[in-house]
Formats: C-alpha cells, sequence, structure tokens
C-alpha cells in the first residue's frame, strides 16, 4: 500500500479493505482500497471521533470513541455507505 499522507490512530482490514481510524475531525473514519485510493469515508455527524477499531466474525466493524466514551457497532454489509445507513445502525454503550 502506498503512503496515505494521514495521520491515524488504528487500522482494520475486511474484505480486502482496509478501514482507519482518522484524526481527522470532518471524517474520522476513512476507507481505502489495497491501492490506496480512498472509497469511502464517514462524516464526523455520525461517528465524532474514532480511535480504535476492530472486525468481529459476524464481520461487524467496532469503533471507540475515547472522547465520548462510546462505542459504535457498524453493519459493513450495507452498502453504499451513506449518513443515513450508518446513523441507522450506530449503537452506543
Amino acid at each position: 500500500m502506498r503512503e496515505l499522507g494521514i495521520d491515524f490512530y488504528d487500522i482494520a482490514y475486511y474484505d480486502g479493505l482496509y478501514w482507519f481510524a482518522c484524526s481527522d475531525t470532518e471524517y474520522p473514519v476513512r476507507l481505502y482500497n489495497a491501492s490506496g485510493t480512498l472509497v469511502d469515508s464517514v462524516s464526523s455527524s455520525v461517528i465524532p471521533a474514532a480511535h480504535g477499531m476492530t472486525f468481529d466474525e459476524n464481520g461487524f466493524l467496532w469503533v471507540s470513541n475515547m472522547d465520548t466514551d462510546e462505542i459504535y457497532k457498524i453493519a459493513v454489509s450495507n452498502t453504499p455507505l451513506t449518513r443515513s445507513t450508518w446513523a441507522n445502525i450506530k449503537s452506543s454503550f
């Protein structure tokens, strides 16, 4: 993978794609393919900040936000990844 030029906290890999928890305040979650091309991103209006992430055995992406002590469970099989889709599948604990 090529240098992306982004600051990030964590990376998760699933189904050939790389998910980055970024320090970007506008798009804290970014999705890249193996060529390093930005495929999609998640707005901070859906996930205010992302610090850690992992996938579980069922294909759900779990994203932590240490600023608000929330954990988000995201069904990545729901595509396209739109704001309404992300907002409907977010769970905080």
